[in-house]
């Protein structure tokens, strides 16, 4: 159904979307694409705050966004889960897999050489001499069980019995699972290898130095081989060996099988990407010219010069195996460095400025890894002793494939040419080039050092602005993502998700909502400058069709959940280069995405205490004015009661407390301050003749009477007065119908007439 498309939509699953291993095999696929102008749309489906030790190796629950408009999906590592592959086949969308193994689906699977890479590392320190090796790793990936295969064949083969305890396993890929390995067995029965193979570099990293904390020697205590040639090994001491596995070669592989599926033609079963162990000072080897490289195939004995050359350029060259512009490749390289030589040994002419400054330019164009020129002096100087042998045997140097002849013979230049140049004269050139050209191989070295420098320097400022833009940034800023590096390159879309409603929802939890794909995300700002790109601020877009392709711009476009702690906010997409530098698997746009979490969440923090404030402040108000209010109606009452010569009184039948106003005191005899709180303080005071009646009364209200208390009585002043009074009262019930509260007042009716009056019978 695709044939006669030329250009495509490449999906691209990913745990995370940066890092050495996901940002190399990214670089790949984005190298493989540019030419024919096919679009990445890479999206991360992990969490942006993922922490790198908790780093999960189970897949989320499902990865819907962008599935909608690709045209064939890569899927690296523990990137979904098998529900999500049985959907996307269903719907009929070509997979390849990178590193993955399932049963779900028919789909083309991509690994490293992982088996080959494993089978040179142990050899390699089989040849050391050691016999008991162990094995480092946590059996949780594929990639990694196939190594762990690959070590056992290989010890079989040579006659060793792996034994149970020389399994490390870990929890996990990362440094902390590894140095607590290391730990635990040299703190308990101790270390019964005396060398060891570990799954990944992190893995290798973090044992070593839980090993040297521990008062131990490398190699001399532990030799120690890796996995991956990450960076981060050759800073380690001593520099850790490690099997190269091309992870972009990796990437570049997956895109030419993937086009070849959504062509229509039938691509199963699984496919090797070669690799190539690179030996430093951990295994044994105390410089580079020890063995520097072994390929997963072992290299042949009696290899030419310039093959070694080639191999040794090969493993340190990122850009070795693509064509990066004209002459920027592999091949004019070293047809480059073997045409300067030629020059040097057939005519004594050592090379010219302007070549040297082009072979420096070529050779930074290549990409060389941090310890190239380490690698290559050794090749290099093998390359000059082969010429000055030609020299010696006055020969005429010649391009691979092409017959030397002697100097003078049959196949020297036409007879009127130039005498050529003595023998001392042309090895004193070739001495003369061999330094000339390493010099312009370290500039070119030296420069992408410097190079990877600026931009570490670049993107630490970056994200530090980045960081104080956005703590600063108010909701608007943020959504207008004006908080974005300037001058960063590509369109970048900042999409959060809806309620059910249609309004935009607060961060909630990443589980929270419909699922996937019926949720929808609404583009609340953007970069991108077209007209179509504008317009589309404020629409609503199933998350199956994020980003649309006016705001995803040529090229990759990487798609990171705004994600932090418990919130999950939406989406956001950056139009960019992937970064391969980084030792951790995360990168800069992680980091975006996790601070845009973060402010989002201070913003939703902020106006909820802004609601708040302004709700307490009205909640101040009215209670001013109900405080005045009361103040008002206690003045009033009191004034009513000094009028009236009448004492109220309210009594807490729960608590036993009553309260007696002042006219009640002073009506009874009473001064202000005397302390009154119980009830005997009116009833202590009743007539002997009158108690009975008063304590009927009160207990008729206790009991549910209907009507309110009305009696009058007599009533022994403080002064010892006797006068009538008449008490009015009333009982309160509570919400559950108890008497909780009785509400009264006194009044002095001594001087009354009897009619006026009602009351007991004298």
């Amino acid at each position: 159904m695709f044939i006669g498309k030329r250009r495509y939509v490449i999906g691209v699953l990913s745990p995370v979307v940066g890092g050495y291993y996901f940002g190399r095999v990214l670089a790949g696929i984005a190298r493989t694409v540019r030419p024919d102008g096919h679009r990445v749309v890479a999206v991360q489906t992990y969490p942006a705050d993922l922490e790198r030790e908790q780093f999960p190796d189970r897949p989320p629950g499902t990865a819907s966004v962008s599935l909608g408009q690709v045209d064939g999906v890569i899927v690296i590592t523990s990137a979904v889960n098998e529900a999500t592959l049985l959907r996307i086949e269903e719907e009929g969308t070509p997979v390849v897999l990178i590193s993955g193994r399932t049963t779900s689906i028919d789909a083309p699977v991509i690994t490293p050489d992982n088996e080959g890479g494993t089978r040179a590392a142990v050899e390699h320190l089989i040849a050391h001499g050691h016999r008991q090796i162990g094995f480092l790793g946590s059996l949780r990936q594929a990639d990694i069980v196939q190594r762990h295969e690959a070590y056992r064949a290989t010890l079989l083969a040579h006659g060793i019995t792996p034994r149970p305890e020389w399994l490390y396993r870990t929890a996990d890929n990362q440094e902390a699972s590894a140095a607590t390995v290391a730990q635990a067995v040299v703190g308990g029965p101790g270390l019964p290898t005396t060398a060891t193979f570990a799954a990944t570099d992190r893995n290798a990293i973090g044992f070593s130095r839980a090993l040297q904390a521990q008062g131990l020697s490398l190699p001399g205590d532990q030799a120690i081989v890796g996995f991956d040639h990450s960076e981060a090994g050759a800073r380690v001491r001593p520099r850790l060996a490690s099997v190269d596995p091309h992870h972009d070669q990796v990437g570049e592989l997956a895109v030419s099988l993937l086009l070849a599926r959504i062509r229509g033609e039938r691509v199963v079963g699984q496919h090797l990407s070669r690799s190539t162990l690179v030996t430093r000072e951990s295994c044994g080897c105390l410089d580079a010219r020890t063995g520097a490289l072994v390929e997963g195939p072992p290299t042949q004995e009696g290899s030419s010069a310039w093959r070694r050359l080639g191999e040794v350029a090969r493993a340190t060259f990122d850009g070795a195996e693509a064509r990066l512009g004209p002459g920027a490749d592999l091949d004019s390289w070293l047809r480059g460095v073997q045409r300067v030589f030629r020059s040097a040994a057939a005519l004594g002419q050592p090379p010219t400025q302007a070549t040297l400054t082009s072979l420096a330019e070529s050779t930074r164009a290549l990409r060389p890894h941090p310890e190239a020129i380490e690698q290559l002096i050794p090749a290099l100087r093998s390359v000059e002793e082969e010429f000055h042998q030609q020299v010696r045997r006055g020969q005429v140097p010649t391009a691979p494939g092409e017959r030397p002849s002697p100097v003078g013979g049959s196949g020297d230049p036409a007879p009127k040419a130039p005498r050529a140049p003595s023998r001392a004269a042309r090895s004193r050139a070739v001495t003369q080039t061999a330094t000339d050209v390493l010099v312009a191989l370290s500039a070119g070295c030296t420069q992408t050092l410097l190079a990877r420098s600026g931009r570490l320097e670049r993107t630490i400022t970056e994200q530090y602005e980045l960081d104080l833009d956005l703590l600063h940034a108010d909701g608007r800023a943020i959504r207008a993502l004006t908080w974005l590096p300037r001058g960063h390159p590509g369109p970048a879309t900042l999409a959060l998700w809806t309620s059910p409603e249609g309004a935009p929802a607060p961060g909630a939890s990443p589980a929270s909502g419909p699922v996937n794909g019926a949720r929808t995300l609404e583009i609340v700002g953007t970069t991108a400058v077209s007209r179509k790109a504008t317009a589309l601020v404020g629409t609503h877009v199933p998350v199956s069709k994020f980003p649309p392709p006016a705001l995803a711009g040529e090229g990759v476009v990487f798609v990171v959940p705004v994600t932090f702690d418990q919130s999950d906010w939406g989406m956001l997409a950056i139009g960019g280069g992937v970064d391969i530098h980084a030792t951790s698997s995360r990168d800069k746009y992680d980091h975006w995405a996790a601070m845009v979490a973060v402010a989002l969440d201070r913003e939703d923090r902020l106006t909820s205490l802004q609601r708040q404030q302004a709700a307490l402040a009205e909640a101040a108000y009215r209670e001013r004015a109900l405080v005045l209010d009361l103040r008002t109606e206690v003045e009033r009452n009191a004034l009513v009661q000094d009028v009236a010569l009448e004492g109220t009184w309210d009594w807490d039948i729960a608590t036993g407390q009553v309260f007696y106003s002042r006219t009640w005191r002073a009506l009874v005899g009473l001064p202000d301050d005397a302390t009154c709180t119980g009830i005997e303080e009116w009833t202590g005071r009743v007539h002997p003749q009158d108690v009975r009646t008063v304590q009927t009364a009160i207990a008729r209200q206790l009991a549910g009477a209907a009507e309110p208390l009305d009696l009058e009585h007599r009533l022994l002043a403080a002064d010892g007065r006797e006068m009538w009074v008449r008490c009015r009262a009333t009982t309160v019930t509570d919400d559950a119908g108890i008497r909780a509260r009785m509400i009264g007042v006194l009044m002095d009716v001594t001087g009354m007439p009897v009619r006026e009056r009602r009351g007991v019978t004298r």
